[in-house]
């Protein structure tokens, strides 16, 4: 059986990751409340776009948070994830903006939350503080090498390839 990941906000951010993923053999479901944000997406297999954060996070391994860089909102969005989502579920908040301390001074379970930048060279850059475990960061190490391999390879996406006429980042 395929590994799970869940996409929140399916802006340019979240539909290069589910490329990513897809590419990496993962089941991808996927949520944003607008119904544009995603729609390249919408035929490709082991793709499902689910109607709630809920039905997005549910037996998901691994939740990226793909949101507008407003830390209220990633906070609230961070919150229901955690809360629909299995215990072991690591979530991936994907900001430039905010410190991970920031993120995890807000989650239910904060040893499993991550920050997550691309970087302007096109790598990733992974952030962690001492609430998360070392058995949790090394997994995480390993999915975040084998994201970065599989987004190294792909196209460097051109303005159009992801819409971004919705709000999601």
């Amino acid at each position: 059986m395929s590994q799970r990941v869940s996409i929140l906000g399916l802006g340019a951010r979240g539909q290069a990751w589910a490329v990513a993923c897809l590419a990496s053999g993962w089941r991808v479901r996927g949520f944003d409340p607008d119904p544009l944000a995603g729609r390249s997406l919408k035929d490709t297999p082991d793709f499902r776009r689910e109607p709630t954060i809920s039905a997005a996070v549910q037996s998901a391994e691994l939740v990226f948070c793909c949101l507008p860089d407003r830390l209220e909102l990633v906070q609230m969005v961070l919150q229901r994830a955690q809360a629909a989502a299995g215990d072991a579920a690591v979530v991936f908040v994907d900001t430039p903006s905010f410190d991970v301390d920031a993120v995890q001074a807000c989650a239910i379970r904060p040893a499993e939350v991550f920050r997550v930048d691309v970087m302007g060279t096109g790598g990733l850059s992974l952030e962690a503080t001492s609430r998360n475990a070392d058995e949790c960061k090394q997994r995480v190490k390993k999915i975040v090498a084998e994201l970065a391999a599989v987004r190294s390879l792909q196209p460097t996406p051109r303005p159009g390839d992801y819409p971004t006429d919705a709000e999601s980042a």
